[in-house]
């Protein structure tokens, strides 16, 4: 008790340092919020905590969604201990009737390491409740109550935290100084998708996410250069957990790998060094590396085993074609107004700059981070539905949240010594433009973060970012500026998009992120996926911000209908790199001969038959993103919707 007592004493003296204790206030802050959430009901609007859980309907408490699931996965971990969710479902909601696998049970695809750590937290809670009980309390057993969910959870808000002072951590040592480091970390976990999935949301893994991650990375950048095994055993547990709570976490170990090529180059160019002690120290370097993956598949075990005991299988269960390895979506990833990571959250644009402004002094640690940081987003931009679904932001970047803070930092110090150069402002200064530059990017997600308090789900569906979001008394600048330049945090990727297809800074942000077809998740998993079709219907005025140039207004006779000029562009996108099958609705009108082109590259050329007729072309390889599709007559024809399958 002396100790602990000399423990508190000693982090209470330490809130005397302003630095010190604005991180502590922020945290306070994702605390208190947590605290105020009310998602207590199965309506969205939170607040209905009376109606009885389990009796086989979906009443989420605070876990919603995926959240659910990976509680459900909790439950049957600490109470069953038998990963058989059938009986879990069945009595506290099955929303998306999930399938039977190949062993005969109800599978649920999402990993196992959530549900791990989660699981001393739900034995204090079940525990606490039984106690609670002893006294009159009448909490139910079963679990999936307010009580031991607000336990579990609360390990959300404990976690996105840690993480933050983890990056703080190590930006102080990279970057140096107190002040810098503290403003970056209040304003990644203010001012990004950790703070939702900290304090709204915490039902979903991503703050656990961003902690083990950020442990990880702490480690390894603490260390470097040394070559003990207990720092290689360390690395490899962490980075094996975090593999756990996400497969692609296991990219993480890209850090290290930079560390070993970047020391194998500094040994080999060595000229005081024998060719055989180069050899060994170069071996040794490798080895060291292995053992720490060898360490991190010995610890991510427990996935396999799962896997195999639910699904049979050691094999991810969401199929081959969740994933597009070859055909990354980064410029979606990173500037889609649908949970684009720069959009969304433009406080990580500006740590993202930071990272490249990293001191010489640490050039292995930023150039690690920066290879985490790439690798990451192109993992993510490879995933099927690359914008996370239902989703704040792109919210499996949280896993990057130290590099955030790291970058963060280093922008700030730097933009500080090139003021220094001409003139030394006063301290005070300082402050103040932190929280001019901060304040109004922390306050814009505080804004939007709190708009989807007590249960209400984040957007699916692409929506343009102008000018609905703003709040009413700013929406006239935000139009004046989105009329001038779009969104200006969708720069670059809106102006190469305005070049290539010869239209306004707006149309990136107006259509980049809705497409025809969006493979379902229990036909991925059975690998049925090539019977799904899709409509791009360019006669409807959802599709208007698709046509480039050359059509004109709806026509409802007979069918809705455009008629185009003499060439009519417009942009069909595409998610799927897969043969694709196109059959368009023409009809003649002021001509008859139509000539249609995809990309630039003649698909079909023909007559037209009098009335309506279905024009078709396949594709090999039709091409991600947005492709032009030209329609080009010499006087015009009438145009319909244009039907896509996959060529099986």
């Amino acid at each position: 008790m002396a100790g602990i007592a000399d423990r508190v004493g000693t982090w209470l003296r330490q809130l005397r340092d302003p630095a010190v204790a604005l991180m502590a206030a922020a945290c306070l802050f994702i605390g208190a919020m947590y605290a105020c959430n009310h998602d207590m009901g199965d309506d969205g609007k939170g607040g209905d905590d009376l109606k009885p859980r389990g009796a086989g309907v979906y009443r989420p408490v605070l876990a919603r969604g995926d959240g659910h699931m990976l509680y459900l996965m909790t439950l049957s971990t600490v109470f069953d201990r038998d990963w058989r969710f059938d009986d879990e479902l069945a009595r506290f909601g099955d929303p998306w009737g999930q399938p039977i696998t190949a062993t005969g049970r109800k599978g649920i695809p999402h990993p196992i390491g959530p549900a791990l750590v989660w699981s001393p937290a739900l034995v204090v809670a079940a525990g606490s409740a039984g106690v609670a009980n002893v006294l009159g309390a009448g909490i139910p057993t079963h679990g999936y109550t307010p009580w031991h969910q607000r336990i579990v959870f609360f390990t959300s808000v404990l976690f996105g935290c840690g993480a933050v002072l983890l990056g703080r951590r190590v930006a102080g040592r990279v970057i140096g100084g107190r002040w810098a480091p503290t403003y970056a970390a209040v304003a990644i976990l203010v001012g990004s998708s950790l703070a939702y999935y900290a304090a709204v949301m915490p039902s979903y893994g991503h703050a656990m996410d961003a902690f083990f991650c950020a442990a990880f990375l702490a480690c390894w950048a603490s260390t470097v250069g040394r070559d003990d095994l207990r720092r290689h055993v360390g690395l490899g547990l962490l980075l094996g957990v975090a593999a756990l709570i996400r497969m692609q976490e296991l990219a993480m170990g890209l850090a290290l790998a930079v560390e070993v090529v970047a020391r194998g180059v500094g040994v080999l160019l060595a000229r005081d060094l024998a060719i055989g002690v180069r050899a060994r120290r170069v071996a040794g370097l490798v080895g060291r590396g292995a053992l720490t993956l060898f360490v991190a598949f010995l610890t991510f075990l427990p996935q396999l085993a799962m896997w195999k005991i639910v699904y049979g299988t050691y094999s991810m269960p969401q199929g081959d074609a969740y994933t597009r390895w070859g055909a990354p979506l980064i410029a979606e990833t990173l500037w889609s107004a649908r949970n684009g990571w720069l959009v969304t959250t433009p406080v990580v644009y500006l740590a993202l700059i930071g990272l490249l402004t990293v001191p010489k002094r640490a050039r292995i640690v930023g150039a690690g981070l920066i290879a985490v940081v790439l690798m990451q987003v192109y993992l993510n931009s490879v995933i099927m539905d690359w914008w996370g679904q239902a989703s704040y932001g792109n919210r499996r970047l949280c896993s990057v949240t130290l590099p955030m803070v790291v970058g963060l930092a280093a922008l700030f110090r730097h933009a500080g010594r090139l003021v220094t150069r001409w003139r030394r402002p006063p301290i005070a200064a300082w402050h103040v433009v932190a929280m001019a530059l901060f304040g109004p990017l922390l306050w814009w997600n505080l804004h939007r973060v709190w708009l989807l308090n007590g249960g209400k789900p984040a957007p699916v569906l692409h929506e343009a970012s102008c000018c609905e979001q703003v709040p009413r008394r700013l929406r006239g600048v935000a139009r004046g500026i989105y009329g001038a330049i779009g969104n200006p945090f969708e720069l670059p990727a809106s102006a190469v998009y305005a070049v290539a297809h010869d239209t306004s800074l707006q149309r990136w942000d107006q259509t980049v992120g809705d497409y025809p077809i969006i493979l379902q998740g229990d036909l991925l998993a059975a690998g049925t996926w090539r019977k799904q079709k899709g409509t791009w219907d360019l006669a409807s005025p959802k599709r208007a911000a698709y046509l480039l140039d050359g059509f004109g207004p709806i026509d409802h006779r007979e069918r809705p209908f455009r008629s185009t000029g003499p060439r009519a562009r417009a942009l069909v996108p595409n998610l799927i790199p897969a043969p694709q099958r196109y059959q368009l609705w023409l009809a003649p009108g002021a001509s008859h001969h139509v000539r249609l082109r995809w990309a630039g590259t003649i698909v079909v050329e023909r007559d037209l038959q009098p009335g309506w007729q279905l024009v078709g072309w396949q594709l090999a390889q039709p091409g991600l993103g947005s492709r032009e599709l030209a329609i080009e007559s010499a006087a015009g024809v009438e145009v319909g919707a244009l039907e896509i399958s996959f060529v099986r």
